[in-house]
């Protein structure tokens, strides 16, 4: 802050005015306080009010107006408001806006009975051929923003929207609409929709078809019969029933009935699995699973596992879930061995092997490049024996340096993948109870049963053990 005196002209009362001058700490906005010294001092002057922010370095966004108010009245004692800078604008990111919905929009319907409808095939989206799929708002630029004092204010412009183009698709009017390629069934790829071309089965999956293997999507309108197998590199869907049979999607999997499976054959999903009823089947599912019941079958679930329909339960075989396992019922009033497993997930430090990894790897590239460097010095022969000794043997002290480096990283990266944890992100609600006869771990470690069954429930990982919460 810097003071100045206005000497009065009326020497006999000594009267003079201050100026003082203040800016915030971001130097935004600049103030004037003229503090009265004496009885009636004359007036300081517009001139004399720009001359002392100036004085300061306020030269920008000076407000006029404010100025010559405050000289043709002034007010003592209050900081008065005379300077605003120019804040800088952001840009604004871009974005997509999406037509078609992801998977995850999608809920079964619900009759008045409280059953699931299996039967309504709408999850799978069917579009046409040029139909718009996505529409891309473009990133804007920021604008630079400018301080009381003149100084530049920087700006960050906006990111790039995801690219949404993906399999069958294109983009349209200077890159802004997406639109489909052909006729075909929406799959999402994180941010990106695939169209992918359908193959229709009218009948059965038997003799008369031979195993299936396709790029695609499969729609199968009757059953997937024993031991034969349906792959696709989409999503499957199978109107009736599947038995023993191999069954691989790289998508979704929407069985309309059940399945109804031997043990032998594994069925093996990477998206979602949804169907009736699952009986003695063999099933890796990467998504979530959706049924009514489950018996006596072998179902590993990278997702949750929510049984929705008039049983809602898991009786008999062995169940491992990541995520979220929602049942009515688990287990049975006979005692059937039923075993449930949440699965654990290591925690481990990966920044920091990431980052560690990065300069080992450069360390790599750096003596790489230092032994082809001493092999050409060795090569050239120029200079005096000496003299060339002296170069390989200064850069081969050199190698071994880095080299020792690189050990040390290596070494540095097999501590911290060694110091690691466990987790269970997943747990298991029980809406009405689960029976004696039911073995549930979490992991290595054991949920204790008391002697009765337990209802209502709901049991987590916490504070590095097993709890027994109430719904």
């Amino acid at each position: 802050m810097e003071l100045h005196e206005i000497p009065e002209v009326d020497q006999t009362t000594s009267s003079t005015v201050l100026i003082e001058v203040s800016a915030n700490d971001d130097g935004m906005t600049g103030f004037i306080k003229l503090v009265k010294q004496g009885v009636n001092p004359e007036p300081v002057t517009q001139e004399q009010l720009i001359a002392a922010l100036r004085e300061n370095r306020i030269t920008y966004g000076i407000k006029e107006s404010s100025v010559e108010k405050l000289a043709a009245r002034p007010i003592y004692n209050i900081k008065i408001e005379v300077a605003k800078g120019l804040p800088a604008v952001f840009g604004q990111d871009g974005s997509v806006t999406y037509y078609v919905k992801r998977d995850s929009e999608y809920r079964p319907e619900i009759n008045l009975e409280g059953a699931v409808d299996y039967k309504n095939l709408d999850y799978f989206q069917l579009v046409k051929k040029d139909q718009v799929l996505a529409e891309i708002i473009r990133e804007t630029e920021g604008t630079e923003g400018v301080n009381i004092y003149g100084g530049v204010i920087p700006t960050k412009n906006g990111r790039p929207a995801p690219s949404p183009v993906g399999k069958n698709t294109h983009l349209i009017q200077d890159d802004t609409v997406l639109v489909s390629d052909c006729d075909g069934v929406v799959r999402f790829l994180r941010d990106s929709i695939d169209v992918n071309d359908v193959l229709k089965i009218k009948g059965n999956v038997d003799h008369l078809t031979g195993n299936i293997n396709f790029t695609g999507d499969i729609n199968i309108d009757g059953d997937v019969t024993n031991g034969f197998s349906v792959k696709s590199g989409g999503n499957i869907i199978v109107k009736g029933v599947v038995e023993d049979a191999a069954i691989e999607a790289a998508g979704n999997v929407h069985i309309s009935n059940g399945i109804n499976g031997a043990g032998t054959n594994t069925i093996h999903v990477c998206g979602n699995l949804k169907c009736k009823y699952i009986e003695h089947a063999k099933i890796h599912v990467e998504g979530n699973v959706s049924a009514d019941y489950i018996i006596d079958s072998s179902v590993t679930c990278m997702g949750n596992i929510e049984l929705a329909g008039s049983r809602e339960l898991i009786v008999g075989g062995e169940i491992r879930v990541l995520g979220e396992l929602r049942a009515k019922d688990i287990g049975s009033a006979s005692g059937r061995n039923t075993k449930i497993e949440v699965i654990g997930v290591k925690n481990v430090d990966s920044e920091g092997v990431r980052n560690l990894t990065k300069t080992r790897d450069e360390l790599d590239a750096q003596m790489q490049q230092m032994i082809e460097d001493v092999q050409k010095l060795a090569r050239s022969g120029t200079g005096s024996d000496d003299e060339l000794m002296d170069q390989v043997a200064l850069a081969k002290k050199k190698i071994l340096d880095i080299r020792h480096k690189v050990d040390q990283v290596t070494y540095q990266i097999q501590q911290l993948e060694k110091e690691w944890t466990m987790e269970f992100p997943g747990c298991i609600i029980c809406k009405r109870k689960i029976y004696q006869g039911v073995k549930i771990n979490f992991g290595e470690e054991k949920f204790h049963f008391e002697l009765d069954d337990i209802e209502h429930c709901k049991l987590f990982w916490a504070d590095g053990t097993i709890i027994q919460g109430t719904l």
